[in-house]
């Protein structure tokens, strides 16, 4: 079985060394991923073009041996470098994710204003995991759960989770390593 690679997108005001981020990047490589967290500019004032153009430099022809985690904003950013792929990937679970416009930031309409390519991101993943907390207080996990009816995904809410963050008591994530190991092994 190849090894695989996976890459993690973070979110609004996070760096690679958030949350459970440098955890989870440890614990895949020691089943042998190559994991990368990539590190987005100005994750204060996220601009779309600068974070695709940040994945395009930095993700090397992803294949089927290649996987995703999205943490909220880096879900549709990942969403939206995904579209403009054309090779199939192993797959992707995206935590706390949206696609729609969130009402209290607007400053981050840009990502969600184009309506996206379902079809293509389910035939490109065909393995897709959404994860959510039903006390997520950043991205209520309705949106969470709509983003995975959309893509077709598996789908797992969790009672207590916040947003998944450091302060949320979130600095290892077990459920998320098993699933990106399952996705492997699938």
């Amino acid at each position: 079985m190849q090894a695989g690679t996976v890459y993690i997108i973070h979110g609004y005001q996070a760096s690679p060394e958030s949350h459970w981020f440098p955890w989870i990047k440890n614990a895949l490589e020691q089943q042998g991923f190559k994991v990368t967290v990539l590190a987005l500019p100005a994750p204060d004032h996220p601009d779309i073009e600068r974070w695709l153009d940040c994945l395009r430099t930095h993700i090397t022809q992803p294949d089927q041996h290649t996987f995703f985690i999205g943490h909220s904003l880096g879900c549709i950013t990942l969403l939206r470098y995904l579209e403009q792929q054309e090779r199939p990937i192993g797959g992707m679970a995206l935590v706390s994710g949206f696609a729609e416009p969130l009402s209290f930031l607007p400053a981050l309409d840009a990502f969600t204003a184009a309506p996206l390519d379902v079809e293509k991101l389910i035939r490109l993943a065909p393995r897709r995991i959404v994860l959510a907390a039903q006390d997520d207080h950043i991205v209520p996990y309705p949106y969470s759960l709509r983003l995975a009816e959309k893509l077709d995904a598996d789908w797992e809410l969790f009672e207590r989770g916040g947003h998944f963050m450091a302060q949320d008591g979130f600095t290892e994530f077990p459920a998320l390593y098993d699933a990106i190991v399952s996705m492997r092994e699938q």
